[in-house]
C-alpha cells in the first residue's frame, strides 16, 4: 500500500484525487480484489477468518475507460465490522476519523463498492450487520454511488441463489437497487475488476453520509452509523452517558441562573446602599447649611446689639 498525503492535493491536481471505498465483511476478498487492480505485491491478503485489514489503507492504480482516458484511481480497503480482534466501534472510529479527514481536505468518494459472497447461502447475522453499516455510512441518499458486487461466482454455477436472497422483492438489496445502487457479479479476473472501476469513474463525488453528519458538530455515537454499532451494553452505557451530561449541563444552567440571580441581588443592594448613602450626604449638607445659616444669624444679631450699646445717650429733657 502506498503511503500518499492528500494534505495539499490541490497544488499538484486541476482535479480532486478520485477515491473508491472497497467495502464487506472480512473474508470477502476485499484486498484480493484491490490486488487485482494495483498489482501491489505490499497488500495483505487474508487468510480464513482473521482479517488483515486493520486500519484504513490505500492503493493506487491507472484505470483507463473505453475513450482511451487514462486516471488515477485510489482504492480504499476498509476493515469489515465483524473483525475477530476489534469491536464494531473501535473498527467505526477508524473508518470514521478518515473520512472526516477526508472531509476537511474537502475530498469525496466517486463510489463505494460493497463485496458479498454468492457462496453464503444465508445472510448471517455479520453479513447483515456489514449491510446495516454500509447503508448508514453512506446513507440512503447516495445509493446512486453504490455497486454492490457477489464474488466467488467460479466457485458456483446457479444464479437461483442471488436472485432469491438478495435482489428479489423483499431481499437484503432489493431496497437498496430501488434507491439508485447498481449491482453486478465479480469472477476473480482482472477484466471483471476494471469493469466495475468503469461503473463509478465519471459518477459525481459525494460525501457520506457520517461526514455530513460529523461536520454538524455529532459526536460519533450520535451518528446513524454510531448507533447501529453500539451492542446493547454500550447503548445503556451511551443513554447512561448522555444523561450525565445534561444533568450536568442542567446543573450549570441552574448554577449560572443562580449566579445572576445573585449579582443582580448584589447590585440592587449596591444601588440602595448608594441611594442612602446620596441621602446621608444630602442630609448631612442642609445641616451643614443650617449651621453656617445659624451662625451667620448669631453673628448678625451680636453686631447689632454691639451698635446698640456703643450709641451715646441723649441728655434727659426737664419740661416747665
Amino acid at each position: 500500500m502506498g503511503n500518499f498525503d492528500f494534505t495539499r492535493w490541490q497544488e499538484w491536481s486541476k482535479q480532486p484525487p478520485i477515491f473508491i471505498a472497497v467495502m464487506g465483511m472480512t473474508g470477502v476478498g476485499k484486498s484480493t480484489f484491490i490486488s487485482k487492480l494495483t498489482e501491489d505485491d505490499d497488500i495483505e491478503i487474508g487468510r480464513g477468518l482473521n482479517s488483515c485489514t486493520k486500519d484504513v489503507k490505500i492503493a493506487k492504480m491507472v484505470h483507463k475507460t473505453a475513450d482511451g482516458q487514462s486516471h488515477d484511481v485510489y482504492l480504499v480497503d476498509t476493515p469489515g465490522f465483524d473483525d475477530t480482534e476489534r469491536s464494531d466501534s473501535d473498527v467505526l472510529s477508524t473508518l470514521a476519523n478518515w473520512l472526516a479527514m477526508q472531509h476537511e481536505r474537502a475530498l469525496k468518494l466517486s463510489g463505494l463498492i460493497y463485496l458479498h459472497r454468492i457462496t453464503d447461502d444465508r445472510m448471517t447475522g455479520s453479513a447483515v450487520k456489514n449491510l446495516i453499516m454500509m447503508r448508514n455510512l453512506c446513507g440512503d441518499e447516495n445509493m446512486q454511488n453504490v455497486v454492490l458486487v457477489t464474488t466467488r461466482w467460479e466457485m458456483v454455477s446457479a444464479e437461483e441463489n442471488e436472485r432469491r436472497g438478495l435482489l428479489a422483492p423483499g431481499g437484503f438489496w432489493h431496497g437498496m437497487i430501488q434507491q439508485g445502487a447498481t449491482h453486478t457479479q465479480y469472477n476473480g479476473t482482472t477484466e471483471a475488476a476494471a469493469a466495475i472501476i468503469d461503473r463509478l469513474i465519471h459518477q459525481a463525488p459525494i460525501y457520506l453520509a457520517i461526514q455530513q453528519e460529523l461536520s454538524q458538530g455529532k459526536d460519533i455515537s450520535e451518528t446513524a452509523a454510531g448507533q447501529a454499532a453500539l451492542t446493547k451494553m454500550e447503548k445503556k452505557a451511551f443513554e447512561l452517558q448522555q444523561a450525565q451530561e445534561e444533568a450536568s449541563r442542567e446543573a450549570e444552567r441552574m448554577a449560572e441562573q443562580a449566579a445572576r440571580a445573585a449579582e443582580l441581588l448584589a447590585q440592587e443592594a449596591r444601588r440602595q446602599a448608594e441611594i442612602l448613602a446620596a441621602a446621608q450626604r444630602q442630609a448631612e449638607e442642609l445641616q451643614r447649611i443650617q449651621e453656617q445659616e445659624r451662625q451667620r444669624l448669631q453673628a448678625s444679631i451680636a453686631a447689632m446689639e454691639a451698635q446698640v450699646r456703643a450709641r451715646p445717650r441723649s441728655p434727659d429733657c426737664v419740661v416747665m
